[in-house]
This record gives structure tokens, C-alpha cells and sequence, in this order.
């Protein structure tokens, strides 16, 4: 469902995206197909220990091998500076580590004719290390048991938040109805189509050049630059034809991946291609931060919210930087439910595992797990509707969001309101199932809201902003240089379609270019944060209101135009970064004889503001829905006393086509003037953190439990049911 304006010509219609053909045909080069002149291939050496001292790696016998080119040692990359995680983390990722801080740490490299020979004398060569005591728990971390960084002698990963609004044990006391409850959540891993992999071309002194994955080139510059000691115009990053997408796993760089590259192309002198196993992929880069939360909420006898209380503990790894995640979660849980009484404490601690990182709704995901299950528990215990509830208690137009802005837009009612419609919604007095159970089936429905963001406006000590270089070409079509990097998200055909319906021309008129750092204008956050339909999407918007009024000044034709060249700005003016809402419902049916559990039907009602592309829009919210199950039921790297067990796609198990409900999506056209591009939102995150909660409240009511950890497996479930039964 969505409303399309008779006056449109291209916004809310389904548009065939400009790169999909080549993409399903097989045409398109990934990152992962290319290969240049005299390219050598490069594969890590990792520990096997959650924490240990590398004592000897044994370089001599290597380099015998016929086909190995190199072979490097943490003494050969001592003098670099280690890296951080987020902006402004501690600096504490070396590229190679002499002491390893998990398994999968990165304690050398091998360089070969063949990614083959380097892959195999890898995993073979000769090490030896020390194994030193690990801390392997949040508790451990924070008792201090093992120091992991010298640095931070308390293993904290960041400053401890904590902060209150009004008199938080005073209102308790107050309160006719009072609600505790601890929730779990897990370490969840991007499970991306193409495995991590980089190329590096330093084999000129002067000039670095990089192909890689990534989410920001000129964040992932300036980064790469900072490490290596180079100027940042030294470095030319250039986006292949096409990249798998990211989902948060390189907002940062990963010390072991383009800076080791690097390192090794200069060493050799020729380009070096580092690509990681689907295995690296899973349990050597970066992870969900798993977290520990307990809340506390008081309701007065009219069911209105009156005190909120929450304690957070994040899991960051051994790099991880948990602050910023826990930053995340305050301002989401303060905001959602607004009260005068509030309470918020959050602990970030280093640990010997993968470290913790950005993934599709940093931070959201985990607290509106905790936040909107308890809802769901408030509202069995006082016996109210759920959407009733959440109408009265949660965020309206006008109030403020974390840093002083107030909220313009918020379609919150109408997506509660026509997300139940469409899902058959019923009060909770009457709320039963039409149909009977089959024996030995269990059936339950569940709804949630979610809010996250758009943008970074204000997360960041980098100003939001984003600028576009726009000229007109001898053949009549406008070339839009852009920064932002396009991996699978539909990005080019998004902006493609804002220009051509400004300017009032046919899409394929217009052509959104990317050629690297060198040539394009800067945009620190790129494809960060679901921004760029909201921040680069107002860029071009602006270039191509300039271009129009340029044609409607001479009267003519583009190719009379030809060589005109106009430059596109937008610096958002808020203090926060957009607030975007949904409100998801589902029914589930659960097998009493196995546990498992099948996600029926689900509806998703989303405010997206304006929708540019409707089947580019209902992609990224079924793909958010996709994340958002698996995370639910399934998806969790597991760990045995340090050691991952699961790190395959054999053993983190995701969610297949088959295992996908019916999806219903419903588009709500809540426009924010001052937004992206005719009101628009993003689209991509925020759908993703009222997924699990919806679930879970969903499986609660078939099995008449709560479930307080996540995922919910067929496991935990059959413990259920033994001990009720």
C-alpha cells in the first residue's frame, strides 16, 4: 500500500534498477572476480588461541615453497599504528599481533602466486605461541581477572554512560504497577553474499590505491591514511563495478585486512589481492555486540508510563568499542517511550572474542528486544491491547529527540493503525485465533514498534553533510558525481530517479557516478547509516534544481547546455540524526513435537516519508525483515571456551527462501519537509529492530512463556514445554 501523486512521473512506481541486468546475469565483476597485471594473492595467519604470545613463526621453511613470494611477521609491521574501531576508540588493533587477543587473531601473512598456495601455507606454516590466561565473560571482564590492553587496565570498552532525567526512585514508589525484567541477546554475524576480500596497488611509492568493501571511501581513507602515515590524497580508493553487501560490517577498516594489504603490495612491489574465506568472514572481523539488559518500568493506575530504569552491559570483543553502541540504545529506549523519570547505565567491556562492531541497527536492535518484550509482558499482566499501549505511551510529533531536536514527522499511528488493519489485528480480550489448533501445533500472534535513524547527525564528531558534482554531457545527459558507494542497496537507482523527477526528464538521462576518491566530491559517512537516500539524496536533489532552473532560464535543450556544471550541497540543520518509525506484527505456528518454530504471516508498516522506489523500498524492508527472523530464531556465533564452534555456513545457520513467511509490507507516506528528497526517509536499518521482539512476543503467546534470551531455538523452546507440561 502507499499513496503515489498523480503529479509524480517516477517517485513511488517500481523502476528497473540501472545495474541490476548486468548483477543477474552473471556480467557484472565483483570485488571477489578481479584481477590485474602481476596481481599476487595474499592469506592471513590467525591464532588459534583466544588470547596467547606468538613465539616463533618459522619464515625460512616458508619462503622454500615453491609459489610464495612473502612471508610476514608482526616485528615487519611494529612501527605502524594500531587502529580504531569507531571514531575516536582507542587505538588498539595492530595489524599483525604478537599477542593475540581471539581466535582468528592476525599473527602474520603469507603472499603467493596463488591464492591457493598462499591459503595453504597459511593454515601449514610452523608457529609456535604461549597460551595465556583469557577472559571469556562480561563478569570476568569486569572483575578484572585478565587485563586484556595495557592501556585500559579496567577493560572498559569506552566510558560508562550514565544518565537521569527527573526522580526516577521517587516516581517508582509512586507507581500503582512496577516491571522488572533481564533479557539476552547474542552475537550475531553479517552474513554477507560476497566474503571480505581487498586489492592494493602500492607498487608506486607515491600513490596507494585500493579496491575493497566498504560502506564510506573517504572515512575509510582517511583511516587507512592515519595508519599508515601518508597523506590522505595519497590514497585513491575506487568502488569495483560491483560489491556484496556490508551491513555495517566495514563502517571500519579491519587493521588485518586493507592496511596488512597495503603493507604487502609496497613490500613486493606489485598489486596484492586479499580475500578472506566465507569462514574469516563469519569469525574474524567484526560481530553484534551481545548484551546483557535489565529494565525497570512503573505505571501509574491509569497505565501511563511515569518511571524507566535501564542497565546495560555490552560484550565489545577484543577491539570493540561498545560506547558508541551503548550511545545508540539510550537514544532509542529514552525516546520511544518519553517520561519525565528516567534512569540509564551502560558498561562496555572488552573480552577474548570476535570483536564487536557496527551491524544493521547498531545497538537498536539489542534494547528493543528487551524494551519491547516487556511492553508485551506490561500489557498481558494489566490486560490491555499491545497497540492500544503503545498509542498512548510512546513518542508523538513534537517531542524531543536525545540532543534537542523535536520531531516533525512520525507516522506512528498510522502505521499501528493500518498495519493492524491489513494484519487482522484484534483487541486483546478477543484476540483468538479463527481457526483451531491442529494437535500438537501451538499458534501465537505478536506485534512491536521499532525507531531508529537516519544519518549520524550529531553521533559522530565528523559534520553530517554530503556535496554532488553535476555537468551536463555533449550527448545531453547529466553526469552526477557522488561519494556514496553502491553495494547492492540500490543507491545509483534511487538518486537516478530523484534528478530525472526534478528536472523532468527520463531516468536513463541521467548517470550517478562513482570513480573514486580522486574525482569525486567528499563525503566522510558515504553509504553509512541508511543515509543517502536522506543526506546524497538532497545533494543531487539540489544539483538538479540548479540544472532545471539553468533550462529554465535559456529555454533550451540539454545539448545546448552541454559543459554546464553545477555543484549540489545539503549539511542537515538538526542536532540529531531522522527519526524513523514502523510497527511490525506476525503469527507464528510452533511444533510441539520439535520445537521449531514457523513465522507465518508477517506485516510490516513502515513510515518511509516519501517512497522514491517502491520495489527498491519493499526490498530493503523484507532483506531487514529476513536479518531481523534470523536474528530472532536462529542466527548466534557460538563459542566454547574461547573457541568458535559455528563459524560456517554448515553451522551459523540462516534463514532460506523456504523459510520465509508470507510478507506483507505497508507503506506509510509520513513526509518530513526538511527530510531527504520530497519528505523521504531511510529505509534500509530502521526496519530492522522491531523484527525480533514481534517474534518473540508472538512465540510467547502460542507457548504462554516469555522467552527472555535470544535467538529463540527449537531448544530453549522444548525445555518449555517439557517443564509446563
Amino acid at each position: 500500500m502507499n499513496k503515489i501523486s498523480s503529479e509524480a512521473r517516477f517517485l513511488g512506481r517500481s523502476l528497473e534498477r540501472s545495474d541490476g541486468r548486468a548483477k543477474a546475469e552473471g556480467k557484472a565483476e565483483y570485488l571477489r572476480d578481479m584481477l590485474m597485471p602481476e596481481m599476487a594473492f595474499a592469506a592471513v595467519i590467525r591464532s588459534p588461541y583466544p588470547r596467547a604470545k606468538l613465539k616463533k613463526i618459522n619464515k625460512h621453511d616458508a619462503l622454500q615453497i615453491s609459489g610464495v613470494i612473502d612471508v610476514i611477521t608482526p616485528q615487519e609491521v611494529k612501527s605502524f599504528s594500531p587502529v580504531s574501531i569507531f571514531p575516536n576508540s582507542p587505538k588498539i588493533q595492530k595489524i599483525l599481533n604478537d599477542t593475540p587477543q581471539f581466535v582468528g587473531d592476525a599473527v602474520g601473512a603469507v603472499v603467493a602466486e596463488t591464492f591457493e598456495i598462499a591459503r595453504r601455507v597459511a593454515d601449514e606454516i610452523e608457529i609456535e605461541f604461549e597460551e595465556l590466561p583469557s577472559c571469556l565473560s562480561i563478569d570476568s571482564a569486569l572483575n578484572k581477572e585478565v587485563v586484556i590492553h595495557e592501556s585500559t587496565s579496567d577493560n572498559l570498552a569506552g566510558p560508562v554512560i550514565s544518565t537521569k532525567s527527573g526522580d526516577f526512585e521517587s516516581a517508582l514508589k509512586e507507581c500503582t504497577y512496577i516491571f522488572e525484567g533481564e533479557y539476552t541477546t547474542q552475537r550475531q554475524c553479517a552474513q554477507t553474499i560476497e566474503a571480505m576480500a581487498c586489492i592494493c596497488d602500492w607498487s608506486n611509492e607515491s600513490e596507494l590505491r585500493v579496491w575493497t568493501h566498504l560502506d564510506s571511501m573517504f572515512h575509510f581513507r582517511d583511516s587507512l591514511a592515519e595508519m599508515l602515515e601518508i597523506e590522505p590524497d595519497s590514497v585513491i580508493v575506487e568502488p569495483p563495478e560491483a560489491l556484496g553487501a556490508t551491513f555495517g560490517l566495514k563502517n571500519s577498516l579491519i587493521a588485518s585486512l586493507e592496511p596488512l594489504c597495503a603493507i604487502l603490495s609496497r613490500r613486493i612491489a606489485k598489486p596484492v589481492k586479499l580475500q578472506l574465506t566465507p569462514e574469516e568472514s563469519i569469525f574474524t572481523t567484526v560481530s553484534r555486540h551481545p548484551a546483557k539488559i535489565r529494565l525497570i518500568t512503573g505505571l501509574d493506575e491509569n497505565y501511563n508510563i511515569l518511571a524507566r530504569n535501564a542497565e546495560v552491559l555490552l560484550d565489545s570483543g577484543a577491539y570493540g568499542w561498545g560506547y558508541v553502541v551503548a550511545l545508540s540504545m539510550l537514544g532509542k529506549w529514552s525516546c520511544l517511550y518519553p517520561c519525565a523519570n528516567q534512569e540509564f547505565a551502560a558498561t562496555s567491556v572488552y573480552t577474548n572474542h570476535i570483536p564487536g562492531g557496527a551491524y544493521r541497527a547498531v545497538g537498536t536492535a539489542q534494547i528493543h528486544f528487551a524494551m519491547e518484550s516487556q511492553i508485551d509482558e506490561i500489557c498481558n499482566e494489566i490486560d490491555i491491547d499491545p497497540l492500544e499501549f503503545r498509542l498512548k505511551n510512546s513518542a508523538k510529533v513534537g517531542d524531543e529527540l536525545p540532543m534537542g531536536t523535536k520531531i516533525r514527522s512520525w507516522g506512528l499511528e498510522e502505521c499501528l493503525t493500518k498495519g493492524a488493519e491489513a494484519f487482522g489485528w484484534k483487541s486483546k480480550n478477543s484476540r483468538i485465533l479463527e481457526s483451531v489448533n491442529p494437535p500438537g501445533v501451538l499458534r501465537g500472534v505478536g506485534m512491536a514498534i521499532g525507531m531508529h535513524h537516519a544519518g549520524l547527525t550529531g553521533l559522530i564528531p565528523t559534520p553530517e553533510g554530503s556535496k554532488c558534482y553535476a555537468e551536463i554531457l555533449e550527448d545531453g545527459k547529466i553526469e552526477f558525481r557522488v561519494g556514496v558507494v553502491e553495494k547492492g542497496q540500490g543507491a545509483i537507482t534511487t538518486l537516478e530517479i530523484i534528478a530525472a523527477e526534478i528536472i523532468d526528464i527520463d531516468t536513463g538521462q541521467i548517470k550517478i557516478l562513482n570513480s573514486g576518491t580522486s574525482s569525486v566530491p567528499f563525503d566522510f559517512s558515504g553509504a553509512e547509516a541508511s543515509r543517502t537516500t536522506y543526506i546524497v539524496g538532497r545533494a543531487v536533489a539540489d544539483a538538479a534544481q540548479q540544472i532545471k532552473k539553468l533550462l529554465d532560464g535559456k529555454e533550451g535543450k540539454l545539448v545546448d547546455l552541454a559543459g554546464s556544471s553545477v555543484v549540489g550541497e545539503f549539511e542537515p540543520l538538526d542536532n540529531d540524526p531522522l527519526p524513523v518509525i514502523g510497527a511490525h506484527f506476525c503469527e507464528v505456528e510452533i511444533d510441539e513435537i520439535s520445537g521449531m518454530v514457523y513465522v507465518k504471516r508477517y506485516v510490516a508498516a513502515q513510515d518511509v516519508g516519501r517512497v522514491i522506489n517502491l520495489s527498491g523500498c519493499m526490498g530493503q524492508i523484507e532483506g531487514g525483515i529476513h536479518h531481523g527472523l534470523g536474528y530472532a530464531l536462529c542466527e548466534e556465533l557460538l563459542y566454547d571456551s574461547g573457541f568458535p564452534i559455528n563459524p560456517n555456513f554448515m553451522g551459523y545457520k540462516v534463514l532460506m527462501a523456504s523459510d520465509m513467511p508470507e510478507i506483507e509490507v505497508v507503506l506509510i507516506e509520513d513526509s518530513d519537509p526538511d527530510g531527504g528528497p520530497f519528505g523521504a526517509k531511510g529505509v534500509g536499518t530502521p526496519v530492522m529492530p522491531a523484527v525480533a521482539p514481534a517474534v518473540a512476543n508472538a512465540i510467547a503467546d502460542a507457548v504462554g512463556e516469555r522467552f527472555f534470551e535470544l535467538p529463540i531455538t527449537p531448544y530453549k523452546i522444548m525445555n518449555v514445554l517439557i517443564n509446563k507440561n
